[in-house]
């Protein structure tokens, strides 16, 4: 039974599949796992820029609060699912569009998949040396088609994974500019104007009132009578 659940729980809808019936869906900029590495390795080597590690290393990387265990939110933002939205690719590059949801479904069965495989004594939440008997016996957490699990939003992703690489010490002035500066900026200019427009549509919504609605609103007995005249 715990081996056909795994395997169902294996073929997640990646970003890209519809949330609702207004068309909406996932960002569709994920990016692929290269077929030599674990998800595990991945992941490490991108957001941690680490080619090697022991398992005591990822598990404290990953322990928020150094609790001793993983819980939702860790096992969420370790997979880049502990947030509303993804930006572009979620590194701080890739195109902008209207399709930035994270699906509380698939956040859901994320959470209870890595549960399943890990949490022995059934507590809802991994201890620590859970996590090393899995590493062990040669277990590593498994490519669930979200993504490498960037942990920070577009904007921290894209220092971390660019800016501090190459413009931090190197050039902060930014004389030499590379496609992602060019990339991070469209795509940061995008999300901005988008994010403006729903803040405009949303004032022009509560601040239109009828003359009849703010007739209602005027409490007679509160007007001085010399006011009154025209009442």
């Amino acid at each position: 039974m715990r081996l056909w659940y795994i395997l169902s729980a294996l073929a997640l809808p990646a970003f890209g599949v519809p949330l609702k019936n207004d068309g909406s869906e996932i960002n569709e900029e994920v990016e692929r796992k290269p077929n030599d590495l674990s998800w595990e390795q991945w992941h490490m080597q991108r957001e941690h820029q680490m080619e090697t590690y022991e398992p005591e290393t990822f598990f404290t990387l990953h322990d928020i609060g150094n609790k001793g265990y993983f819980d939702r939110q860790d096992i969420l933002t370790m997979y880049g699912l502990n947030r509303d939205e993804v930006v572009g690719s979620g590194d701080g590059m890739g195109k902008h569009d209207n399709s930035e949801q994270i699906d509380q479904e698939t956040s859901d069965r994320v959470f209870q998949l890595v549960m399943e495989l890990l949490d022995v004594d059934d507590d809802s939440k991994i201890e620590k040396q859970e996590y090393l008997d899995f590493a062990k016996r040669g277990g590593q957490l498994p490519d669930l088609g979200v993504g490498v699990g960037h942990h920070s939003d577009f904007e921290l992703e894209y220092e971390l994974h660019h800016w501090n690489k190459y413009h931090m010490d190197k050039d902060p002035d930014v004389k030499v500019v590379h496609k992602e500066d060019v990339a991070h900026d469209l795509l940061h200019h995008e999300h901005k104007m988008e994010h403006e427009d729903q803040v405009q549509q949303g004032a022009s919504r509560v601040t239109v009132v009828t003359d009849d609605e703010l007739e209602a609103r005027i409490k007679l007995e509160n007007i001085p009578q010399k006011f009154k005249n025209g009442f």
